[in-house]
């Protein structure tokens, strides 16, 4: 009996962190959907649930343009819609709001109003300073009135928002009610504007219904889930961390040097393995074509761009490569936290489809929905491929390509904004479909060029280049000679410029944390290189784009971050998507299912992907960058120091997941393919660099003799080699 007790007491220290935890989580789900009331006692319900109702009119006149549509001009379109325009700011205004608030019954209390969300046009970038005056009214933040107007056609829509569908419902009526009574006492004025004979035809019965009755307990679900996750996975890297850290340690310190390589290593570009070059190809249509404009005649499910057909013979290539080749020259497939982060992200966005694929198919966005997984699909089949075709040796040859190719982009990007022609475009469409996007060298509403490189968005060429830059930087630091130091600084500053020429903030703030995330691991190497040459990359900015850098860091000033309209017109638009959120708040309506051309480009992957894959998928997507973070960091601290290139290469490529990371917050990264493919190419970079180098395979036996075969004895038997004198090699420091 004596001797049962210690057990228990074990078994005891074991549990009771556990059923702590567990309390813990169940009463932070309980407060998550209840709050506790004294009187009388117990828990009364959060107001979780969400009533939406949404209305369409078209600002139309009394001929009615709905008889013959094919008659109205242009003009009157455009009036129309500068009309619908005028109304929708008119229900932002303090009357308004007031007066939609009093006849909805919440007596002195104004409805919170938005919007509208359109690009406006013939606008500066920057809104009006008109001085701050303290808020007269109450604004009541449950209610809200959001309108948007149609860039195309005269319709102004109403979106509305409330504890109930009923309340929602009244929003909109009142809405349409105060902008008619406003248009009646314009048209009744002593001089009524032209605009006076304006009716407002409804599109339509109003719409609405619950956000989602069930959000309550999703959320109450996803919170104890999160705490439990959390809780266990701390105490669960309490136990493992120094186990782990002394294998991780030890593996690494028993990794080679890239610097010491042997005679007779088949690695690329000396090398007769033809995956290689083939990674490299591909690299090089990732940076040289535009191959998302690329639509080929094909008979494909999916789209026919040109990646497609090209990864498709890859991954052939890839599988005939397997099952043929033996020895050092197979590629080496290893799964690793990447290949599982990714698949498990995979996992959950097929999930999502194939819960609400229902809805979708009534909604006609199933189609959209494959397209997209069948993108994403591309680009963990590519990260595949390349992290067991890569060998350690090759990474800094490819981080070379990848920075020689990044300023040549560079280079075209800086010659389509100081000359308006655009390289890659032009000259792959002599020979292939190339389709050239009709904002191609037009100014945008704000005033600024479209510089599209070799991409299908701005925003997506200013982020290559900044994943490039890492490896650049921390080149222009290494480099054994002068001659490549200058190379690498020049590389730098075209890499700049050739962002900055895009007139995008993204072209700036990446950057800014790209060399951040370099300072925080080598401070004085890195800071103290960039003062050095600050002066000489400010002239290559400069001379390279003019007039670029200063539209961008005016942007940036304090004063006009907040009030630039590239800003509020993104963050205008996120009043919007509460409902979407609440609808399906841990698996989401479907992956890559919010159309951004028919509901509202949001630019935020990841709150595109709360809205598309709930909670669980985003915090799947975090959890593929997380992975990248984690297989990188031992490579830069400790023992990866033991190897300085191994060491370099792998911060490098760490900033490289953090651009990216930072870059999903600027736009939907996953919806535009050069990032995705150059950041799982990076992340099988990282894995590699984890790798020892293969040995090299003796000489190549001359010929083989046929011999008679017996009972376990094969058809040939190769002829006996001579052994290779080995090498002198001088002894390597530590």
């Amino acid at each position: 009996m004596k001797g049962a007790a210690p057990p228990r007491a074990s078994r005891w220290r074991r549990l009771g962190p556990l059923a702590a935890l567990l309390g813990l989580a169940a009463l932070a789900a309980v407060l998550t959907g209840f709050k506790p009331t004294l009187s009388p006692f117990g828990l009364q319900a959060r107001g979780v649930e969400l009533g939406a109702a949404r209305s369409q009119l078209m600002v139309d006149n009394a001929d009615s343009a709905l008889a013959d549509i094919s008659a109205v001009t242009q003009y009157e379109t455009e009036l129309g819609t500068q009309q619908a325009l005028a109304y929708a700011l008119f229900l932002r205004s303090d009357a308004a709001t007031a007066a939609i608030g009093s006849e909805i019954g919440l007596g002195n209390r104004s409805v919170s109003a938005s919007g509208p969300f359109t690009l406006l046009l013939d606008r500066t970038n920057y809104g009006p300073t008109a001085p701050s005056l303290p808020e007269t009214r109450t604004v009541d933040g449950a209610y809200r009135l959001l309108s948007d107007v149609d860039g195309d056609h005269p319709v102004l829509t109403l979106y509305a928002q409330a504890p109930s569908v009923k309340a929602a419902f009244a929003i909109v009526g009142a809405a349409r009610r105060v902008l008619e009574q406003h248009i009646a006492q314009a048209a009744a004025g002593p001089r009524p504007p032209a605009a006076a004979a304006v009716l407002l035809r409804p599109l339509g019965p109003p719409t609405g219904g619950p956000v989602d009755p069930d959000a309550r307990w999703q959320l109450m679900l996803l919170v104890f889930g999160a705490i439990v996750l959390a809780g266990v996975s701390l105490m669960w890297a309490r136990r493992r961390r120094l186990a782990r850290e002394h294998q991780t340690a030890a593996a690494i310190e028993r990794l080679d040097r890239l610097a010491d390589e042997p005679a007779g290593a088949d690695e690329w570009p000396h090398t007769r393995r033809a995956l290689p070059w083939v990674m490299a190809g591909f690299m090089a249509m990732l940076f040289l074509v535009p191959f998302d404009s690329i639509n080929l005649p094909l008979h494909l499910p999916v789209n026919g761009t040109l990646d497609r057909p090209v990864l498709v013979a890859i991954v052939l290539f890839w599988l005939s490569t397997l099952a043929v080749v033996s020895g050092a020259a197979r590629p080496r497939v290893k799964l690793g936290r990447v290949h599982f982060a990714a698949l498990a992200f995979l996992a959950a966005c097929l999930l999502s489809v194939a819960l609400d694929g229902h809805a979708l198919a009534n909604l006609d966005e199933i189609s959209l929905t494959v397209k997209k997984l069948a993108l994403l699909v591309s680009y963990i089949v590519f990260f595949f491929v390349v992290a067991s075709v890569l060998r350690p040796r090759e990474v800094p040859r490819f981080a070379a390509l990848m920075v020689g190719l990044g300023v040549v982009v560079a280079l075209g990007t800086i010659v389509e904004y100081r000359y308006h022609y655009n390289v890659f475009y032009s000259l792959w469409g002599k020979v292939l479909p190339v389709t050239v996007p009709k904002e191609l060298d037009t100014i945008d509403s704000i005033g600024r060029l479209t510089v599209y490189g070799p991409t299908l968005q701005p925003l997506e060429l200013a982020a290559m280049l900044a994943m490039v830059l890492p490896f650049a930087i921390l080149g222009s630091i290494d480099a054994a000679t002068r001659r490549r130091r200058w190379l690498y600084t020049i590389a730098v500053g075209i890499l700049l410029a050739g962002g900055v020429a895009t007139a995008r903030k993204t072209s700036l703030v990446v950057p800014a944390a790209v060399v951040l995330v370099l300072a925080a691991y080598r401070p004085r190497e890195v800071l103290g290189s960039m003062a050095k040459l600050a002066v000489v990359l400010l002239a290559i900015v400069h001379f390279a784009s003019p007039g670029a850098l200063g539209s961008v860091i005016s942007e940036l000033e304090p004063g006009h971050i907040n009030s630039a309209l590239t800003t509020t017109d993104r963050t205008a638009r996120y009043d919007a998507v509460t409902p979407d959120l609440l609808r399906h708040p841990l698996l989401g309506r479907g992956y890559e299912s919010y159309d951004p051309q028919k509901y509202r480009i949001l630019d935020n992957q990841y709150l595109d992907l709360m809205i598309t894959v709930g909670a669980i998928g985003t915090a799947l997507y975090l959890a593929i960058f997380a992975s990248m973070l984690s297989a990188a960091r031992p490579l830069i601290r400790g023992p990866g120091r033991r190897d300085p290139r191994r060491a370099s290469l792998a911060l490098a490529a760490f900033a490289t997941v953090v651009a990216v990371a930072i870059s999903s917050a600027l736009f939907d990264v996953l919806s535009f393919p050069h990032v995705p493919y150059l950041l799982f190419f990076v992340a099988a970079m990282i894995l590699v660099l984890r790798e020892s180098s293969p040995a090299p395979e003796p000489a190549r036996l001359r010929r083989a003799r046929p011999v008679m075969a017996g009972p376990r004895q094969g058809l040939y038997e190769p002829l006996p080699v001579s052994p290779e004198p080995e090498l002198a090699r001088e002894p390597v420091p530590a």
